[in-house]
């Protein structure tokens, strides 16, 4: 009897691919992904392996052929078109055969798994709780591939939970078909194509957690490759089996044109002997990224963090880092993870340039890892349906190059990605393909750009990541600027509290700087001679963080000169109103406004997808590297614009905000060398907007921050006033400062918990009150952070991967947002781009706010358009999205 594996209903009719083959070609996938070094040695590592011999990884291959015999059941087969049978999916039904079932142990021999027990024992040494029966702990691997393992029964370990909601008479025989001997039949489908798996003779496999974890994602990768019928796979109306020689040509093809198979990229940039000032065009490395590039021993030297001043090539040390790790064998890709969309787009551009010259016209396909974005290299694809793109060119390599960028939970399958940090935080947390993310980012060197501990609750999520790469023998490297020692220790080591050094040590410490964590707890650090003579910066503190008129007009006057203002507000509405300032002081029509598609706007987080893309290219036409324009303009953003983005301004006007943050604004301020600022702004300056009678006006008696401080970000986006203050005390104290010399002494003084200690002490009752709070508040986010994971050391039938339907688990805290999509024909947006999704802030909408309201009532309007949701109602335009309308000045040129 011939039982399906796959169905695709086209409009006449449907389509399906037979079950025998299909589990093939999942295993067959899977032999070729353990035929690459890395993935091999990161499972081994997993295992408490050398390595894995030939005959193993065909034993693991059978395991992956495993992973849907469960579809044999009737319900399964017949669910769709039978009032029989209720439909029934493959997972459970697989478990209740084999736990719950009159024909269990028909079931256990069908699938020969008396003899395939004898291939697995129990990890030497391990002592670990609820360790299940080696066999079992492997079957709960391949089993649970759908991106969330299924939760074990409490009452009887190494089962899942709610069998007894599964007929047992799926698996009866019947009239058509014997289901028990369907699996019998697959199994000698398996023997036949991986004899050598169970007649050779080799050591047993034990199991770990680690292992566990890591071969369920490489199995789910296999599976969504095996299961890409328009590239690789297609459906199949021959009963017959195809060869293992057909069988593994697909396969070979499929991992070689994914870029899974590095093989020929590794050895093009070998042919090519790179050297760096071909790579970026320089004439050569500077000081510091020819320390990255000296690094001694990649083998042990897994985590390296580089602190640098902002602007000195720290993208072109990590991509150099990558290069030669990659040239080496070490690993097998890249993701440059950054903290915006925006910072995103500008390094993919970067990265794709570098990688050019690099590797040549083959080289490896770069992809943006921005939802809302479907590019790879240059090229954008346009998404027609679920998981179909259409590629400029059908029948050319990007319908393979592309395929990672066409949904984000393949993001990291590609071979170098550029992408924002959130994709690589949900590899760590219990969320839907949490465990494929993780298998396929083992494989790649991790570049995380300014990462920072500002926020507890991020941190931990990628100390997790770090700690998990580590136990694989992945590799990372950490940039920042403003990095205090604090975050430091955290990063580096592997106890949940590490203790920093003293503040009067830390703020010795050199900077720049090069830290690197050997495979133990051995820590080693070079210093790095500065570059060239810095800059001095005059700083300005002007209390008028609620007078946007008067912001307006400084920014405006500096404009009429020639300069190029950059206005950074701590807050959307706050920078919404400095532009509506801006408006009325200078006139709709000023050509000293910034414009995107010709309508003045400000830069900040809460637009759609499409409008991003339009701001963010809009930027760095103007502020970018190479402009050649020099006309005053006055630019009004929030933080999408103080992290990682290359551009420059002559004059920077900023919210008071915490040191380290400053100094990344402060980044952005004459980055570049040029000769034509002008006169008045030939030299840094910065002003910073502080409230009318300091900061203790905003504390209350219980130490807690009014509303009006929240809505400029004080106690709220940044929730540590303590921070705030130590901040300006520090700069009202200096006429200038002097970066990067100083910079290591300024984030010490106002982030170092001794000094923040001190400073609350100093300054009385409230500020104590308010600490208390903080760590309060620092504490919950820390442990919702961790209650957020799936732990890597449980076995997976002890993890939870649905306990927390409740709440949607996010990479950002408040990020507890509400994607609305628009049916066609999507209204226009304010820069003549169609709208198909929006993100509400999910602050604005009622608690338990229904999943299943979609948009209705959309208006369109010249200025945008406006829609309700449930009893809400919502205006897009030039300003954002906004709960409620503003009166607009049009913004037209």
């Amino acid at each position: 009897m011939s039982y399906w594996g796959k169905r695709q209903d086209l409009p006449d009719h449907s389509e399906t691919h037979p079950l025998s083959h299909h589990v093939l070609e999942v295993a067959i996938v899977t032999l070729e992904l353990l035929n690459l070094d890395i993935f091999r040695r990161r499972l081994s590592q997993a295992l408490g392996l050398p390595d894995l011999s030939p005959h193993q990884r065909q034993r693991l291959a059978v395991l992956a052929a495993l992973h849907d015999v469960g579809k044999c059941n009737h319900g399964f087969q017949d669910g769709r078109e039978s009032r029989q049978w209720q439909t029934h999916g493959h997972v459970r039904e697989i478990f209740k055969l084999l736990f719950d079932s009159p024909r269990s142990e028909e079931g256990f021999s069908a699938l020969a798994l008396a003899e395939i027990t004898s291939w697995f024992t129990e990890a030497t040494g391990t002592a670990i709780q609820d360790s299940p029966d080696p066999l079992i702990g492997w079957l709960w691997t391949v089993f649970c591939h759908h991106g969330r393992p299924l939760p074990g029964d409490p009452n009887s370990p190494g089962r899942p939970g709610e069998l007894h909601k599964i007929s047992k008479r799926v698996w009866d025989a019947g009239p058509e078909r014997d289901p028990v001997q369907g699996l019998s039949e697959l199994v000698h489908a398996i023997r036949r194509i991986f004899a050598g798996a169970f007649t050779a003779e080799c050591d047993p496999l034990p199991i770990t957690p680690a292992a566990q974890h890591l071969f369920n994602g490489l199995v789910t990768l296999a599976d969504w490759i095996a299961s890409d019928a328009k590239r690789f796979f297609p459906f199949s109306s021959d009963a017959n089996l195809p060869s293992l020689e057909i069988l593994t040509q697909k396969a070979r093809t499929a991992v070689q044109k994914l870029g899974l198979d590095p093989h020929q990229a590794r050895q093009d940039l070998r042919t090519r002997a790179t050297d760096f000032a071909r790579v970026f065009g320089l004439a050569a490395p500077n000081a510091m990224q020819h320390a990255v590039a000296q690094l001694p021993d990649p083998h042990i030297e897994q985590v390296v963090i580089l602190e640098a001043e902002t602007g000195s090539g720290k993208t072109e040390a990590a991509l150099w880092h990558f290069l030669k790790l990659f040239e080496h064998g070490h690993v097998d890709g890249l993701y440059f993870a950054l903290p915006t969309r925006a910072a995103a787009v500008q390094i993919h551009g970067r990265t794709l340039e570098a990688m050019r010259q690099a590797f040549g016209p083959d080289h490896p396909a770069v992809i943006l890892a921005v939802p809302g974005y479907l590019r790879v290299d240059q090229e954008e694809g346009i998404p027609l349906a679920p998981f179909t793109t259409l590629w400029n060119d059908e029948t050319s390599p990007l319908q393979y190059r592309g395929w990672a960028a066409e949904h984000p939970k393949r993001y990291l399958a590609a071979p170098i990605a550029v992408g924002t940090i959130d994709q690589v935080l949900l590899s760590a947390l219990s969320t839907s393909h949490a465990h494929m993310r993780a298998a396929a980012l083992s494989r790649l060197l991790l570049v995380v750009d300014e990462v920072h501990a500002s926020d507890p609750f991020m941190t931990t999520i990628l100390r997790e990541v770090l700690q998990r790469l580590r136990q694989v023998g992945g590799y990372a490297l950490l940039m920042s600027a403003t990095l205090g020692s604090v975050a430091r220790s955290m990063f580096l080591s592997d106890h949940s509290r590490p203790f920093p050094p003293a503040s009067r040590e830390s703020s010795q410490h050199p900077y720049p700087l090069l830290t690197r964590r050997h495979g133990t707890e051995a820590i080693t650090e070079t210093a790095i001679a500065p570059q060239g003579p810095g800059k001095r910066v005059t700083i300005e503190f002007l209390p008028w963080a609620d007078l946007a008129s008067d912001v307006a007009a400084l920014a405006l006057k500096a404009a009429e000169t020639g300069a190029r203002v950059l206005v950074i507000r701590n807050t959307v509405s706050w920078a919404v109103n400095t532009q509506l300032a801006l408006e009325e002081e200078a006139g709709k029509d000023s050509q000293l406004l910034w414009r995107c598609q010709g309508v003045s706007a400000a830069h900040h987080a809460r637009f759609a997808a499409e409008d991003r893309r339009s701001l963010d290219q809009a930027i760095a036409l103007v502020l970018g590297k190479g402009t050649l324009s020099r006309t005053g303009q006055v630019v009004v953003s929030t933080q999408t614009v103080e992290q990682s983005l290359d551009i420059d301004v002559d004059y920077l006007i900023s919210d008071l905000c915490p040191m380290d943050v400053l100094l990344q604004r402060i980044g952005r301020l004459h980055r570049h060398e040029r000769t034509d600022r002008p006169a008045a702004f030939a030299t840094p300056r910065v002003v910073l907007l502080e409230p009318e009678g300091g900061l203790e006006a905003g504390l209350t008696e219980k130490g807690e921050c009014s509303r009006g401080f929240m809505q400029h970000g004080w106690g709220s986006v940044y929730p540590d006033l303590r921070v705030l203050q130590a901040t300006a005390e520090t700069l009202h104290t200096l006429p200038c400062i002097s970066l990067p010399k100083d910079n290591r002494r300024l984030v010490e003084a106002a982030t170092h918990p001794e000094n923040l200690e001190a400073l609350a002490t100093r300054l009385g009752e409230r500020w104590k009150k308010h600490a208390d709070t903080l760590w309060g508040t620092r504490t919950s986010q820390i442990q919702q952070a961790r209650s957020s994971l799936y732990d890597r050391d449980r076995w997976l039938h002890n993890c939870d991967f649905y306990g927390h339907a409740d709440r949607r688990l996010t990479t950002r805290l408040g990020m507890d947002d509400r994607l609305v999509r628009f049916p066609d024909p999507s209204p226009m947006g304010p820069f003549q781009k169609q709208i198909s999704a929006l993100t509400i802030p999910g602050r604005w909408l009622l608690a338990n706010f229904p999943a299943d309201v979609s948009p209705k009532n959309v208006v369109e309007e010249i200025w945008g358009f406006s829609f309700t949701m449930d009893t809400h109602r919502f205006h897009y335009d030039r300003l954002g999205l906004r709960p409620s309308p503003l009166t607009d000045s049009g913004g037209k040129a």
